[in-house]
Parts: C-alpha cells; structure tokens; sequence
C-alpha cells in the first residue's frame, strides 16, 4: 500500500470514528412528563418556526443530550387521519387504515437547539432518534409503530436532513388544513410528505393479516372509518338499492337507496346490531351522504343521515329477499375492485333484519353473494342453504364455520352441487371429533392413497 493510500484511508477512518463519536455521544431518552412537555414548549415557542404544538392522541417526547445538553427535540404525534399518497404506499383501503393508523406515528416537531447547531447534527439526530423511538413509544403506549411520518413545507427549507437521514419522499398534499368534522378548506399551502419504514418488513407487516405481538396493542375496532367504498361505487350500490321496494309513503324525507345503502355498508363491515349500523351513516362525510342520496337540511349546509328510529321501524318491512338479491347482483358486478375488508358470514341484525348471510371469496377477499332469511337467528343454516343454491359449485371448495357442518348441509354441497366441502369441528362436537381420527389419522395428508380419499370423502359427505 502506498503511503497515500495508507494516510487516506488512515483519514477516512479517523473521520469515521470522529463520526461515530459524535453519534456516540448523543442519548435519546423520552419522556410524556407533563413538566417535561411545558418546558419543551417554551423551547419550541422561541426558537422553532411553527412555535409550540398541540397534543394529538399518544403524544411522546425525544430529548437529545450530549454532555448533559439538551441539544435536539423531537415531538411524536398521531397520525394524518387520511393520505392518499400514504395509503398507496403501505397498500391499505380506507377499513385497514383506520384500524391501523395508530402504528403510523407522526413527527410534528423537530428542533435543533440554537446553541448547539453545527453540520449534520440534524440528520445524525434524526438517526439516533429513529433507532431507539419503536422500544421507547412501546414502553409508554403498550406497542411499536411500524411507520414515521412528517411534512415538510417547501417554502421553508427542502428536507435535507430527514433524506440524508434516510427518510423517502411520497409528494405533496392537497394543500388543504382540517376545519370542522367533515370539512377541509384550502390554504394554500401544500407540504412535503416524508415516510421512514421502522423496521425492514414495516409495509408487510402494516397489510399482514395478523400482527406481530408487539405491535397488535396498536389495532384498533376501525371505527373511525368513514367509507369503505370510493365515491363511484357508493354511487353505484345506491343506485342499485334504489330497486328495492319502498313500503312508506311518497312523502318521505330519506330516500330508500340511501338509507339501504347505510345498511349495506354496515353489513358488509361486520355490524350485528342496529346501533352499530346507525353509526356507520353517522360516520359518512358530508360529500359522502350526497352521494348516496341523502338531502341537504333546509337552509343550511349540512346533509343529515337518519335517526336511529328511522332504521328501526323501516326494516322490518323492507322486502328482505328483493334486498339480498340486489346486493348479491351489485357484489358480482364488481367483483375483484372491492376492498379486502368488506366481507362477514352470517350476520344477524337483532330482532330488526332477519339472519344475513354472505358468501366471501378467499382468494379475491371480497364477497360474492347474500341471502337473507326473515325469520332471523337460528335459520343461518337454512339461508346459508339458499345462498349456495344461488351459485354454481363445480370445482369449488366450500369452508364453514362448525355451525354448517351437519349433514343436510354436507349432501347438499358435495352431492346436489358438485362441489367440495371442508368441514369444521369445535370441542363440543366429541362423536364427530371422534369419528374425523378414526378415519383420518392413518391418511396421507399430502398424498392421500386411493381408499384414503374415498373415507376423506365420505367424512366430508357425512360429518
């Protein structure tokens, strides 16, 4: 090696040490101490440009010190409700991100202290920061987030430190601020949005069917999502609704396909009770009621949904049958564009719809058809029945919860429809439980003998 080689690579690792002396010598500690939080306002009202900031759901604190020092701050948030370029990003529909927004934390603060500023501190800063936020946000809120977020105002300064920090750009907002419940108002202002994975697999893991331990404490029941659907398919499935008979007067004030379309909605969610329907509809923006029908109020410029006895006295006397084959038409029609999330069994709105069944495509994740049976908990079998009558089985494999397997069920499948059927067994079935090892125990579950597959056969026939 030549002696200049030597003394450069000498000075590059003396500068590396250097480096990692001075990310060395940052510490990250964090804090939700209310005294703690008043005196990094203070800090942030003298020497940030946005000045203080306002808790937002989970709020965590980072303080940087270095010799005793504070010398950086950054200030964790909650998440943006909804960001298109986001959503995109991660893959999410509108159901998932309101379940799992809380694993996406937003930094709304970050600030170099003026005393200690000097080059590369901000990303060195952020890097430090990053790497010890998922097991400090985790020791105060019970979980780790997957995903950092943060805007950036291009007016202002061009986001140097979070790309040198390893931060990737997804573009700019809409430029429109929060005002209201349902409103947004332009200002003018769009601003850059930064993302940052918290861990390499964070997008698999934000889309994952199930999450790992340490992040599952983030999920939520999703019950702050406003739509499932886009605007045109909530156009579309009113439209539809519009079919089913109306047993009122002519002079109502919430037109059928709108308030059928609430109830769709909310089947297609997963809600059993009323209540829990209602407050689908309550949840639909502004721009969202008026697309499925509902009126502006009178001299104002609200669009009101209906009130729960509105929905309590009118189903009962909805043609329930015209209201599942209208569905199942509308659920067919669009097939493979709906989200992932809108699917459910046999769901049973209580003593006010009758026993609802669905039927879900495993692979596309989206349901294919409904039934519906007037005469409500305890026909879910009978509807089921119905459901797959409507269909064509051949070279299709049907899976069902415990409650469908018995035999009326496995003949008709296997025998009168051609099809497969994979049946389940829950504890309290002990003489099927029994039966399905006497007759499976010695088969090949990979490849299956000839007379091994003819007693598969016959136990799916029969159990």
């Amino acid at each position: 090696m030549s002696p200049f080689v030597a003394w450069s690579t000498g000075m590059k690792d003396l500068r590396k040490q250097s480096a990692d002396e001075k990310i060395g010598n940052l510490s990250v500690r964090s804090t939700v101490d209310s005294v703690e939080r008043e005196r990094v306002a203070q800090w942030l009202e003298a020497e940030h440009f946005l000045g203080s900031f306002k808790p937002v759901g989970h709020t965590m604190i980072q303080i940087l010190e270095e010799q005793g020092q504070a010398v950086a701050v950054l200030v964790w948030a909650a998440s943006a409700y909804h960001l298109k370029d986001r959503e995109t990003y991660i893959g999410w529909d509108a159901v998932t991100c309101a379940q799992r927004r809380n694993l996406i934390v937003n930094n709304v603060r970050f600030l170099i202290r003026d005393a200690a500023r000097r080059p590369d501190l901000a990303s060195q800063a952020l890097g430090a920061a990053i790497r010890e936020l998922p097991a400090q946000w985790r020791a105060h809120f019970g979980y780790e987030p997957l995903l950092a977020e943060t805007f950036t105002d291009p007016e202002m300064h061009a986001g140097t430190c979070y790309k040198a920090a390893g931060w990737e750009p997804l573009g700019l907002t809409e430029g429109n601020r929060r005002h209201r419940c349902d409103f947004y108002v332009p200002n003018q202002r769009p601003k850059r949005l930064w993302v940052k994975p918290l861990r390499p697999d964070a997008r698999a893991q934000l889309c994952a069917a199930q999450l790992n331990p340490e992040h599952v404490r983030g999920e939520t029941s999703g019950a702050g999502v406003r739509c499932a659907l886009k605007s045109q398919e909530l156009y579309s499935l009113a439209q539809a609704l519009r079919k089913v008979p109306d047993p009122r007067a002519d002079s109502i004030r919430f037109p059928m396909g709108a308030i059928l379309t609430v109830v769709a909605l909310g089947l297609l969610l997963g809600k059993q009770d009323l209540a829990e329907i209602f407050r689908v509809g309550q949840r639909l923006s502004q721009n969202q009621r008026q697309r499925i029908g509902f009126r502006l109020k009178k001299g104002t410029r609200f669009v009101p949904t209906p009130s729960y006895n509105v929905y309590r006295e009118l189903l009962p006397r909805i043609d329930l049958e015209c209201f599942g084959q209208v569905l199942s038409e509308w659920l067919s029609a669009h097939r493979g564009n709906l989200p992932a999330t809108l699917a459910l069994d046999g769901k049973c709105i209580r003593a006010h719809l009758g026993q609802v069944v669905t039927l879900l495509d495993i692979e596309e994740k989206a349901p294919v058809a409904v039934a519906a049976d007037t005469r409500g908990k305890g026909y879910e079998a009978a509807c089921a029945r119905k459901l797959l009558d409507s269909v064509s089985l051949l070279n299709t494999t049907v899976i069902a919860d415990s409650l469908h397997t018995n035999e009326q069920n496995a003949r008709f499948i296997v025998q009168d429809k051609g099809g497969d059927y994979i049946a389940a067994l829950k504890d309290n079935q002990p003489t099927l439980h029994t039966l399905a090892h006497r007759k499976l125990d010695s088969a090949s579950p990979l490849l299956p003998t000839a007379s091994a597959t003819a007693v598969m056969s016959t136990n799916a026939r029969f159990a």
